[in-house]
């Protein structure tokens, strides 16, 4: 028996396997979730508005006909950088009132409003280019999205 002949035939055989194994090390695989991520969600519904807040920044409004009527408002960072984030909203005519402040990677909220048919929201988005809540660009949109 041949051994040099041996070992090239089993180099062959094992060649296959090698480059197998190499090709499922370099297909991507998910990874943890990033922080500094795009927001991906959060608000049941579909997106019914989009308000410029500052150049950085804007709120989204969502709804859904489930439950009533469901609302759900975010202010949103368009930077990755930790800053200072604000929304606040109601629905008109009801007691519901929520908000959610703090310093963000990407979005303050959602507020989640049921109810909403034969409503009116309110809503208010704050957001910094910083850390420091003084330095705030603020909008205010009144009875909208009225359902």
């Amino acid at each position: 028996m041949n051994i040099k002949r041996l070992a090239s035939n089993s180099a062959l055989i094992a060649a296959p396997a090698v480059i197998a194994l190499a090709a499922t090390l370099l297909i991507p695989t998910p990874a943890a979730a990033d922080p500094l991520a795009a927001p991906t969600g959060g608000c049941p519904g579909v997106r019914v508005g989009t308000y410029r807040l500052s150049s950085s920044s804007h709120i989204e409004v969502f709804y859904s006909p489930a439950n009533g009527g469901t609302n759900c408002l975010k202010t949103v960072s368009e930077k990755s950088s930790r800053r200072y984030l604000q929304v606040w909203g109601t629905v008109v005519g009801t007691s519901q009132i929520n908000s959610d402040e703090g310093l963000f990677r990407s979005y303050a909220g959602p507020l989640i409003f049921t109810g909403t048919n034969g409503h009116c929201i309110s809503l208010t988005g704050k957001a910094s280019p910083g850390t420091n809540p003084a330095n705030v660009t603020r909008r205010s949109l009144d009875a909208l999205h009225c359902g």
